[in-house]
């Protein structure tokens, strides 16, 4: 069961925002499995490893490798998120997230160059955290084959929280959902993560 929920968890169009929305200790380490259902003209499963590092007081890099079935065959990407406003009571946390990813996808290569701003406020259930955010990731896709730019924008919801059960705050489940604003490669997501010092 254990190897189910680490292998399950292991995206093509891979999540933008991953783990960074979450508040992380400082110069927290984190290896998070990621698992990609695409809802929309094909329906395929993707899988992915991602590693985040806190590089500076606010700012979390990243870096991750996830591939799919058929036609999503890699992709590769890297991000910084830069906290510009801290989450107190009253007010949510902002970050900004610029990116980078390499995609394969039916044979063909594109890179992605793009920014994410997004909103957290976190809050407490039953004695249970949960990290809600949303994030607009848009930018450009630069098409391999025909040297085209095309704008692209979508807008992800998600949510964070330590394991429920787990006795600690090391193992966090994530949810995230991705509405592509243009084409149509609308996708659900499942991460699973570790945290070490």
């Amino acid at each position: 069961m254990i190897l189910l929920v680490f292998l399950l968890p292991l995206s093509s169009f891979a999540s933008i925002m991953g783990i960074s929305a979450h508040p992380l200790n400082r110069q927290a380490r984190v290896l998070s499995s990621e698992m990609t259902g695409y809802m929309s003209q094909r329906n395929e499963v993707g899988a992915g490893l991602r590693y985040t590092q806190e590089v500076a007081k606010g700012r979390l890099l990243d870096a991750s490798v996830a591939g799919a079935q058929e036609s999503r065959a890699l992709t590769l990407g890297t991000g910084l998120d830069f906290e510009l406003q801290r989450e107190d009571v009253s007010a949510p946390r902002v970050g900004l997230k610029p990116y980078l990813q390499y995609q394969k996808f039916d044979g063909e290569s594109a890179n992605l160059l793009g920014v994410a701003p997004s909103l957290r406020k976190g809050f407490v259930l039953s004695n249970q955290e949960f990290f809600p955010y949303l994030a607009i990731p848009t930018g450009l896709k630069i098409d391999s084959a025909t040297n085209e730019f095309v704008y692209y924008a979508s807008l992800t919801v998600g949510a964070s929280m330590p394991f429920p059960s787990s006795g600690t705050d090391r193992v966090l489940l994530s949810f995230e959902g991705n509405k592509n604003m243009g084409a149509a490669s609308d996708s659900l997501g499942c991460l699973v993560s570790w945290i070490w010092n």
